[in-house]
C-alpha cells in the first residue's frame, strides 16, 4: 500500500526528525519484542502531516500453540483492537454534536435521556461522562458479553444503576463512557454513536479502516490479543485478568460495538486521525468539518486528581488523556501538550500540540499499568526527542 494513510514515509530531516534518534527507537522497538514483552505490533509517526515511520514486527495472531491458527506476520494494514484508544474518538463525536449546536454538554443527560436521571444520577451531565467525573461505575457487567449486546436490557442496566461516587470524583469508567455517551448519540442524532462516527469523521477523512467492531472482517483477521501478566489486575471494580483473550477476542465483545473500547483499526490510521486534530480540524486537504477552538476544549485538561478506579493520578480532558509536567504516558517528562489515550495495556496514540507529531504504537501483549509504563514510556520520549 502507498495511499494514505499508508503511504512512503518521508526522510526524517525533512520534518525536522532527527534520524538517529528515531532509529533508536525503532531499535528499542524490536528490541522489547525480541525479548518477549509483546508477539507483534506497529509503531507509526507523523509530522506536519507527514508519516516519517511506519514499523511492523512480530506477530498478529497464532502465538500460542493451542490457538488452531497460523502463525502471521503484523503487517501496515492488520487490525489491532486498540480498545480505550477509541475513547477520543468518541469524545470527537460529542464535540461535533455540540460544535453543531445539536447538544449541550453541561446540561444534564436526563433532557435527552429521560430514564437515566434515576437513582441520585438527575444532575449528571455529558460533560461528567467525558471527564469520568459521573460516579457511575458498573463492576456487574465487566463479563457479560451477552448483556452488552441486548440493548432492552443496557438500558434499564443505565436507568437502574447508582452512581458508586459522588458527581465530580475522579472514576474512570472503562465501559460505562461509551454506554452512557452512545445513547446520548442515539437519543440527539438518531443514528449510533459508531455510525456517526464512520458517516460524518472516518470517511471524509479518508481513513475507511477506522472502525468500531469488526465491521465486516472476519474475526481471524483481526490481530489477537494475549494476557502475559498476573492473574489478579483490578481496574474500577473489576479483575481485567480474568478471562481476558477469552473475552477481548470473542465476536460478541466486538459486535456489543461499545465505542469505549471495541475500536480496531491499525496504527497508521488512528495516527492519521491525530494528524486531523493537530491540524486544527481540517482534512488533508483543507476542509474543516469542526473547530479548532472546540477541539482544544475537548483536549485541555479539565481535572488532575488521583483516580479511584485506577488508583493513580490522571489529568484528564474531554475524552482525552492529557500529559503532565512529570513522567506520563507521552514522555519523561513536560507532556502536558500531549493528549491521547491508552488501550488495555499493549495500545497508546496521541497528539503532541508542542512538537506536532502524531503517534500510534499498537501490540498485542498484556500485563498491567506497570509494565505498560516500562514499555510505552521510553518510546514516547524519544519520539518527541527527535523532533528539532
Amino acid at each position: 500500500m502507498t495511499s494514505f494513510p499508508y503511504e512512503n514515509a518521508v526522510e526524517p530531516a525533512s520534518v525536522n526528525m532527527d534520524a538517529r534518534r528515531l532509529a533508536s527507537v525503532v531499535e528499542k522497538f524490536r528490541q522489547q519484542q525480541s525479548i518477549g514483552e509483546f508477539p507483534g505490533g506497529q509503531l507509526v509517526v507523523r509530522r506536519n502531516g507527514k508519516l516519517v515511520l511506519n514499523e511492523t514486527v512480530g506477530i498478529a495472531r497464532g502465538y500460542r500453540s493451542d490457538e488452531a491458527l497460523p502463525s502471521v506476520p503484523v503487517v501496515p494494514h492488520t487490525p489491532f483492537p486498540c480498545h480505550s484508544c477509541g475513547k477520543p474518538l468518541a469524545a470527537i463525536v460529542i464535540a461535533m454534536l455540540e460544535d453543531r449546536g445539536k447538544l449541550d454538554i453541561n446540561a444534564p443527560i436526563s433532557e435527552v435521556f429521560p430514564e437515566f436521571g434515576r437513582n441520585g444520577k438527575e444532575a449528571i451531565t455529558t460533560l461528567d461522562v467525558l471527564t469520568h467525573r459521573s460516579g457511575v461505575l458498573m463492576p456487574h457487567l465487566a463479563n457479560k458479553l451477552e448483556l452488552w449486546n441486548d440493548k432492552e436490557a443496557m438500558l434499564k442496566e443505565l436507568a437502574g444503576i447508582a452512581p458508586t461516587y459522588p458527581r465530580g470524583t475522579l472514576a474512570y469508567g472503562p465501559g460505562e463512557f461509551g454506554w452512557i455517551l452512545s445513547e446520548v448519540v442515539r437519543r440527539v442524532d438518531g443514528r449510533s454513536l459508531t455510525e456517526y462516527f464512520t458517516e460524518e469523521i472516518a470517511m471524509p477523512l479518508g481513513l475507511p479502516s477506522l472502525e468500531f467492531g469488526l465491521a465486516g472482517r472476519d474475526l481471524n483477521s483481526l490481530a489477537h490479543q494475549y494476557w502475559l501478566g498476573k492473574d489478579k489486575v483490578m481496574v474500577a471494580g473489576f479483575n481485567a485478568a480474568y478471562k481476558f483473550e477469552e473475552k477481548t477476542n470473542a465476536k460478541l465483545f466486538f459486535d456489543s460495538l461499545n465505542p469505549a473500547f471495541t475500536l480496531v483499526t491499525d496504527a497508521a490510521s488512528l495516527a492519521a486521525f491525530y494528524d486531523f486534530i493537530l491540524n486544527g480540524g481540517r482534512t488533508a486537504v483543507g476542509e474543516r468539518f469542526i473547530s479548532e477552538q472546540t477541539l482544544r476544549q475537548y483536549t485541555t485538561r479539565h481535572v488532575f486528581s488521583l483516580d479511584k478506579s485506577v488508583k493513580t493520578f490522571l489529568a484528564v480532558g474531554r475524552g482525552f488523556l492529557l500529559g503532565t509536567l512529570t513522567p506520563s504516558f507521552y514522555g519523561w517528562w513536560n507532556t502536558k501538550q500531549c493528549f491521547g489515550h491508552a488501550g488495555v495495556f499493549s495500545c497508546l496514540a496521541f497528539g503532541d500540540y508542542q512538537t506536532n507529531v502524531s503517534v500510534a504504537i499498537f501490540t498485542n501483549g498484556n500485563r498491567g499499568i506497570g509494565d505498560f509504563m516500562k514499555r510505552f514510556l521510553p518510546l514516547s520520549h524519544g519520539i518527541r526527542k527527535a523532533c528539532l
